[in-house]
């Protein structure tokens, strides 16, 4: 007989059931625990309070709610106002980078090589018309109509319009030489180092105020040492033995500008006078602003640029309207704009612009009214014209432009279609009536979302100081007597103090991380409501729904 020993395996079957109904009992634990500290218990538990609690609660909540939404609301309101800052700190540098400047003569013609040409052909008489010309223009205010105001003074104004269409422009033929604005040699010091122009073609700009001299147009002038002595410095000549009669005002106008800039019209500058030194200090600033929504800047692709910038100024904007205003108006292209872009190889802008203009002469019947606009023009008089300006300060400028461009730029298809002096004149005081009345609806110029820009403190002092110094530092063969000096100098200095930039940087007041930290700061204080209790929220809707769907069965059973 065997006996089988089954005592191990009754003892490993009793364990396993007694581990099982451990388990079970902490399972039935955790479930117990777990209803206990859900959400959806508290729900069941509020169910068991007296009614009067419940309704306490319930005000309470609701108003917490109400709180919430309406902190919320302000919350959404402030960050959809989109507002903003603006930041600004200095840096202080080793070296800061110069503006670009553009200094233009007040008085735009020669007319002491006017009388001299004009007396040399024994055409005295087209002075004389010129002078008439000139009287009536400068007592133009652009209130009368320009057609109007030609066809009165036809006998003057056709003989100005006849002789330029043959003989060339006026502008072109006696406009101011910029070698002889300079005055002594070196022609201008930086740093308190002399330096000489070497390429007169590479410093001058045509502009509305006639040929302008440049500087620091390639932003080489980087300032290390403050003042003036660390600065840009340069003797001015006036030449007012060669101002027109009708020139109001004598000295230079300056601009100072980005490099990138272009200057074309008469706005923004300031006048420097002869017989005066004058000491110009800059604060440098730069600027980043920011676009919609936050901000209103805006980058407006600029057309006429000299260097194929991406974006214009807010000057270039107001300059692009006023020139397109005078093309529309007056039916020529302004000799300085078309000049420009003959320059920078952009004559495919003045040949649509031409386009422009045939149909708006054929609609006046421009042609026929002025037979002087078929002519051709006399280029051999034009160049010996031209020839015979001064070879003073940087050498023949206006022979300079002769000998590399004129030729071209008179036998180009879009010359026949520039303005002549007594046309641009009056277009522009046209225009510019037009606008201070209002009846110019120009586009709102943006401010660009980058851009550099410089605060001015202008100060002069008399100069020369003394006669002294006149006879030991200023006397040339321009500059003979002490008097002619104090007539005719300009002394101006271009510096920063201080070595240090100003920077503005616009900030969005609301970032969304910002809405983000305070919507969440807002709604916790008020209600408690933060990340984890949206998933508390999605717990009890679930428990909700089993415990529906289990009472539904229990009921059916």
């Amino acid at each position: 007989m065997v006996v089988i020993n089954t005592d191990p395996w009754d003892e490993q079957a009793h364990n396993e059931e007694s581990r099982d109904r451990d388990s079970g009992q902490k399972e039935q634990t955790l479930f117990s625990f777990q209803d206990l500290a859900s959400d959806y218990y508290q729900v069941l538990r509020q169910r068991s309070r007296p009614r009067i609690c419940r309704i306490l609660w319930a005000i309470v909540v609701g108003g917490l709610f109400i709180m919430t939404i309406y902190m919320v609301y302000n919350l959404l309101r402030a960050y959809f106002r989109y507002e903003s800052f603006n930041k600004t700190s200095i840096v202080w540098k080793d070296n800061v980078t110069l503006p670009a400047l553009t200094i233009c003569s007040s008085n735009h013609i020669n007319y002491t090589l006017m009388k001299e040409v004009f007396e040399k052909d024994g055409d005295s008489e087209m002075l004389e018309v010129f002078n008439q010309a000139m009287d009536i223009l400068e007592k133009y205010d652009g209130n009368e109509d320009l057609e109007e105001l030609v066809m009165s003074k036809f006998d003057i104004f056709g003989k100005m319009a006849s002789y330029e269409f043959q003989k060339g422009s006026i502008r072109l033929n006696f406009g101011m030489d910029v070698g002889t604005m300079v005055s002594g040699s070196p022609h201008y010091s930086f740093e308190g180092i002399g330096k000489n122009v070497t390429n007169p073609m590479n410093h001058m700009h045509p502009t509305e105020l006639g040929l302008c001299i440049e500087f620091n147009d390639n932003a080489v002038f980087q300032q290390s040492c403050g003042g003036p002595k660390g600065g840009f410095s340069i003797d001015l000549n006036t030449n007012v033995r060669d101002y027109l009669p009708t020139t109001s005002s004598h000295g230079f106008t300056v601009f100072i500008r980005d490099p990138d800039e272009n200057v074309m019209l008469n706005v923004g500058g300031f006048v420097i006078s002869p017989g005066t030194e004058t000491f110009v200090r800059l604060t440098s600033k730069s600027a980043k602003r920011l676009g919609p929504p936050h901000g209103t800047c805006k980058n407006v692709p600029n057309i006429y640029s000299k260097r194929n910038v991406k974006f214009e100024s807010i000057r270039e904007c107001w300059q692009r309207q006023v020139i397109q205003a005078m093309i529309e108006k007056c039916g020529c292209i302004p000799i300085y704009f078309a000049a420009q872009m003959f320059f920078w190889n952009k004559t495919h802008i003045l040949d649509e612009f031409g386009e422009e203009i045939k149909q708006y002469r054929a609609q006046k019947e421009y042609e026929k009214r002025y037979e002087w606009a078929n002519a051709e023009v006399n280029y051999t008089s034009l160049k010996k014209t031209q020839g015979t300006q001064s070879e003073k300060g940087l050498g023949d400028s206006i022979q300079s432009i002769s000998n590399r461009i004129a030729d071209r730029f008179m036998r180009a298809p879009f010359y026949k279609y520039v303005c002549g002096l007594v046309q641009e004149t009056a277009c522009a005081v046209l225009v510019d009536t037009m606008i201070k009345k209002r009846q110019l609806q120009f586009e709102r110029c943006p401010e660009p979302c980058q851009y550099n820009e410089w605060d001015t403190a202008i100060t002069s002092i008399p100069f020369p100081p003394t006669e002294t110094y006149f006879k030991k530092f200023l006397k040339n063969e321009d500059l003979k007597t002490y008097e002619h000096a104090k007539n005719n100098v300009v002394r101006l200095h271009v510096y920063y103090d201080d070595i240090r930039v100003q920077q503005t940087t616009q900030i969005p007041a609301y970032q969304p991380h910002n809405f983000i930290a305070e919507f969440g700061g807002t709604v916790d204080l008020f209600i408690g409501f933060s990340f984890f209790t949206v998933l508390q929220l999605i717990e009890i809707g679930i428990a909700a729904c089993v415990f529906r769907c289990r009472k539904n069965k229990d009921v059916k059973v």
